[in-house]
């Protein structure tokens, strides 16, 4: 392996910390006030920290909402954007784990003491990288620990809670879609919330139960029947409007709101407090990093090898809707996210 290098090219964060103003949608015109492509230096590297040569990044809601400063952690100025990717591992500090993995293409997210993933290269905490076999694409590894850790965590809440079925919004989304598979996979219904029906075909094919429009004018009607039928207790939310109260007030006792995204900028009205008190029925968010760090290690392995094998065989697989380099993100990137068929992956 060659030597690594001593400098490398980055999309680096232009803003600092939290907003005082946020908007609440991931819709951009440009990317001039957030980004800057900058050449920076490569540091020493810490003991337990990699250096790994980027070979393809994810964007994600998380990503842009972060941008914003309306993510869960401050954004850092002059630091490298991006919370997932996979690479090539081409230099380590001085550890014995970290060094182990020179050599080996990873999975992994960035943490707060590395860089991001909108790099040529990354930095990287060794604990967090996932080597990942042949069998998994460079889309799909790239994606591989935001989106289908998060859907594979609450999937297992579902099971956990004993649901008939599952609820979920954006229904078309990645993290929608690899619910539906595993309830597809469970023999448990589900039902696909969407805005346009441009997706159904896709859906069907991954084994959706049913999907509703929530535009048609007989939504309202075909929400009820749909919960009468499947009695799913829980529902997985990534956009949290004025429908996913709907959504919630029309499904029964002992069911849960479980939030995950923001994608309306809209705040929905609160649900009928009385189905709170007493029908037992709860609200509550789903954030991966506190799950990543509260779960054991050796149920955590368990979810990875899930996850690796439903890539590697073909059960799961991610909808590349484009790829740009990231000397090209700063011209194309904000008309390139306007197309929702697919995530948006950046190579180095």
């Amino acid at each position: 392996m060659s030597n690594p290098p001593t400098s490398f090219t980055a999309l680096v964060q232009t803003q600092d910390g939290y907003t005082d103003t946020p908007v609440g949608h991931i819709h951009y015109d440009s990317f001039d006030d957030y980004l800057e492509l900058k050449e920076l230096p490569v540091p020493e590297l810490e003991p337990g920290h990699v250096l790994v040569e980027m070979t393809m990044a994810a964007i994600n809601p998380s990503d842009l909402h972060f941008l914003k400063g309306e993510y869960g952690q401050p954004r850092e100025l002059g630091k490298a954007a991006g919370f997932e990717g996979v690479g090539t591992i081409v230099a380590s500090g001085i550890d014995a784990y970290a060094q182990s993995l020179i050599g080996q293409r990873v999975s992994f997210v960035a943490s707060p003491t590395g860089s991001g993933t909108w790099a040529t290269h990354a930095i990287a905490d060794a604990m967090l990288c996932i080597p990942m076999p042949d069998t998994v694409s460079d889309p799909n590894a790239a994606g591989f620990i935001v989106n289908p850790l998060t859907a594979a965590a609450m999937f297992d809440e579902a099971k956990q809670a004993g649901s008939p079925a599952i609820v979920v919004t954006a229904g078309a989304s990645q993290v929608s879609k690899f619910l539906i598979a595993l309830a597809r996979d469970a023999g448990m219904a589900s039902i696909a919330i969407v805005r346009r029906d441009v997706h159904n075909d896709t859906l069907n094919e991954l084994g959706v139960t049913e999907i509703l429009n929530q535009n048609d004018e007989d939504f309202a009607q075909k929400l009820v029947a749909a919960m009468k039928t499947h009695k799913p207790q829980m529902f997985i939310d990534a956009v949290v409007d004025e429908t996913s109260t709907q959504i919630f007030n029309a499904m029964g006792k002992n069911s849960t709101w479980l939030i995950y995204g923001s994608l309306s900028p809209d705040l929905p009205p609160l649900s009928n407090p009385g189905e709170l008190i007493f029908q037992n029925k709860v609200i509550r968010g789903f954030w991966l990093t506190p799950w990543l760090t509260a779960t054991s290690l050796e149920d955590k392995i368990g979810v990875f090898g899930e996850v690796q094998a439903r890539f590697g065989d073909g059960r799961w697989n991610t909808d590349v809707g484009a790829t740009l380099s990231i000397d090209k993100v700063m011209d194309d990137l904000a008309e390139v996210l306007k197309d929702p068929r697919g995530k948006v992956f950046l190579t180095p």
